[in-house]
């Protein structure tokens, strides 16, 4: 093949899957993104990175395992796109368009046929079973590990590049003469040096990819199998086993490493412990066989995939799904056993395919048995054996090679046409499938309702569409999305967490604070529903209880800055204004860009007279947020406090043009009204704060003026 058609290959295999992933460009926050990106402070400080590496992460990144490398790239996306999805997704289709060109690299290498690993790298470009990963933004990691663990396979070969051109003179000659040199004790040549220095490099970058993927998702750890793989089956067999065992070395230290720092260093020390389904070891053997059978079988016919799995146990050796698993797996191994004799090369996908489920399988208990995420590297296998049979059969085969179709044997332009033609229809297909399965993430609107679509009793997907219609103010939809989820799962403390959060928009605090009480009582660890129990009694006017749940949210490990930022306004309540202090810096060291915290902490430092600071806070906050409601409403204050009533009176008329829901503003405004004697305008304006918040009526200067105004009776 020429340079320029390389050349030509290339700008192919960079155009294709940008051009098949152009709809996921308009896709939103949806799913896990919205925990990871949209809600997460933690990642929109640069003040936060070194806390990527101590104990605090877990608290802070919303990741139940150590994946410091995906997150790290969401904090350089916040910088550049702050909270717009499309930069999100151009980075996980630029990370996909990378992968596939990484394993065109790699199949070339072992091919030695660019047209092969062209076709191949293009079909795992386009496999619908990869959309998951590249749409889902809080999945980013899948797509780390692709890469990094490419990179250090196309570095190890770089490496010991010399064996596989040995016979055309390369550098395992280049070796031989090394080890006759060292036995003569003559210097080496200077070009012998320079290629023994470039080795030792290119097998630390192998490593350092190693390590990266590592810490990209732990599924990464399977990674020196592949390359065992490799030395079994691609390397010859001169002296390879010596060699071997030198460079097996470095990715075993990476490995104990890696385990180290994930399971001793830096243990999550929320992370729950997963049994094995039903508790037995048996049934989850039965029920992974019946997964396994899923995964292969979307592999060759990707029909009815979802982005959320339910997978039935499978109880009894006899159960019909389990023993048509069974007979599924027997065909395919005695196809893929039938199909790799006397074919390394082929031989070496086939057991990388079925290395790469290694992690998911259940073997060390997960959370999600089932999911498409997880099919990026089997795919990426999938599609070599999908290579080593096209290398098989676009050629004439030898006297001793096995071939599983008739194809002409001396023909080869009848045999490449054929294999073009039998590439073309399932391309054709995966490609249609891939744009249309884009589709699922563009909202999560059409996420949950294409899961409900296929599985109507999924409660998760009715809990999560209520949530979306909560944020649209579709309040009575939500409600019933809601009860339908509580309802198909007794005892689903999630559904009554979210449920109550729809009867505080509704202004029913009691039955908020049941549904939140019944969500703690079945799942004792569930710091949001704590956190949320606590802003219901506030709401209720119960400030120690309030202040009690959020105590115990952030001991369960809830450290965002809405907590302390609402613990501080709790001790407010209080009048205990050192302790108000000391949780809003708390809020501060998490993200300290949050204009309601500098908001209320120049309240505090007006009340205490320390006008300065209370300016700066001020200043701050609405710099950050200009039309920040409560800003103007303390800024406000601080003029009524320095006398200055004109410039006071303008900024609580700003907060309530802001936020006409300002209770705050209103009393402010209608005091400074009452204090000039316009008594209608001052009766507006209270009567506004008491529908905002009747709780007001607590303070005994405000009901005074109230019953003046005649707005309640004594």
């Amino acid at each position: 093949m020429t340079v320029k058609n390389s050349k030509f290959l290339y700008i192919l295999l960079l155009l294709v899957p940008s051009c098949v992933f152009l709809n996921a460009l308009l896709g939103g926050f949806v799913y896990d993104d919205i925990a990871i990106i949209e809600e997460n402070y933690f990642i929109r400080s640069f003040q936060n990175i070194p806390k990527i590496f101590s104990e605090e992460y877990f608290l802070l990144s919303e990741e139940l395992s150590y994946r410091p490398v995906a997150t790290f790239s969401y904090f350089l996306d916040y910088t550049i796109w702050q909270l717009n999805p499309f930069g999100y997704h151009l980075t996980n289709v630029i990370l996909h368009t990378a992968n596939t060109f990484l394993l065109y690299l790699l199949l070339v290498w072992i091919f030695k046929k660019r047209s092969i690993a062209f076709l191949s790298a293009l079909l795992f470009s386009v496999h619908p079973c990869i959309t998951e990963a590249v749409n889902a933004i809080g999945y980013r990691e899948d797509l780390f590990v692709g890469l990094f663990s490419f990179l250090s396979c196309l570095f190890l070969i770089k490496t010991i590049g010399g064996y596989i051109t040995s016979c055309e003179g390369g550098f395992s000659q280049n070796l031989l003469q090394d080890k006759k040199d060292r036995k003569k004790r003559e210097p080496l040549p200077h070009s012998l040096k320079s290629q023994k220095w470039v080795m030792r490099v290119y097998y630390a970058l192998s490593l350092l990819c190693y390590l990266l993927s590592l810490f990209s998702k732990e599924t990464a750890i399977v990674t020196p199998l592949f390359i065992f793989l490799y030395w079994v089956y691609c390397m010859p067999k001169f002296e390879w086993k010596k060699y071997f065992a030198c460079y097996c070395l470095g990715y075993i230290l990476i490995s104990l490493f890696y385990l180290g720092i994930r399971f001793v260093v830096l243990k999550n020390p929320q992370e729950e412990s997963i049994g094995y389904l039903g508790g037995s070891s048996s049934v989850n053997f039965m029920t992974m066989a019946k997964v396994l059978a899923s995964y292969i079988k979307h592999m060759f016919f990707p029909f009815h995939l979802s982005a959320d799995y339910v997978v039935s146990p499978v109880t009894s050796f006899s159960d019909f799904s389990f023993l048509t698993s069974v007979v599924f797996l027997a065909a395919v191994g005695i196809v893929l056993i039938r199909s790799t004799q006397k074919d390394k090369t082929y031989c070496f996908f086939t057991a990388c395919f079925f290395v790469s489920f290694l992690p998911v399988l259940n073997i060390i208990p997960i959370g999600h048995v089932m999911a498409e995420r997880y099919l990026y590297l089997p795919v990426a296998g999938f599609c070599g054996i999908v290579g080593g049979l096209l290398s098989g059969i676009s050629t004439a085969p030898s006297a001793n090679t096995c071939v599983m179709f008739p194809f002409s044997k001396t023909n080869r332009v009848f045999n490449i046409t054929s294999v073009v033609f039998l590439l073309f229809i399932p391309f054709t297909y995966f490609t249609v499938k891939t744009v249309s399965r884009n589709r699922v993430w563009q909202s999560e609107y059409t996420f949950w309702t294409t899961i409900l679509k296929d599985q109507p009793q999924n409660y998760d997907a009715h809990n999560n569409l209520g949530c979306y219609f909560y944020k649209q103010r579709e309040l009575d939809r939500a409600i019933h999305e809601l009860k339908t989820a509580v309802t198909l799962k007794e005892n689903y403390s999630e559904g009554h967490n979210s449920l109550g959060a729809m009867y505080i928009d509704k202004g029913l605090i009691d039955e908020a604070i049941n549904e939140y009480s019944i969500a703690v009582k079945h799942r004792p660890v569930f710091p949001q529903a704590y956190y949320n129990l606590g802003n219901a009694c506030i709401k209720k006017g119960l400030i120690d209880e309030g202040i009690a749940f959020f105590k115990k949210a952030v001991r369960l490990g809830m450290r965002k800055p809405q907590v302390y930022n609402n613990l501080g306004s709790a001790f407010i309540k209080k009048g205990m204004l050192e302790d108000s202090i000391m949780y809003y810096q708390k809020a501060l060291s998490v993200y300290n860009d949050f204009p309601e915290v500098h908001s209320n902490l120049g309240y505090i430092y007006t009340e205490k007279g320390d006008l300065e600071k209370a300016v700066f806070e001020l200043e701050k906050a609405l710099q950050l947020q200009p039309n920040h409601a409560n800003a103007h409403n303390n800024l406000g204050a601080l003029y009524c406090r320095m006398g200055l009533w004109d410039q006071a009176h303008d900024e609580f008329l700003q907060a309530i043009i802001s936020n006409p829901g300002n209770a705050s503003a209103h009393k402010n405004l209608g005091m400074i009204y009452f204090t000039k004697g316009d008594r209608q305008m001052a009766r507006k304006h209270f009567v506004q704060m008491l529908k905002c918040d009747p709780n007001y009526l607590k303070d005994a200067g405000v009901h005074a003026i109230v019953l003046q105004l005649g707005i309640i009776e004594k």
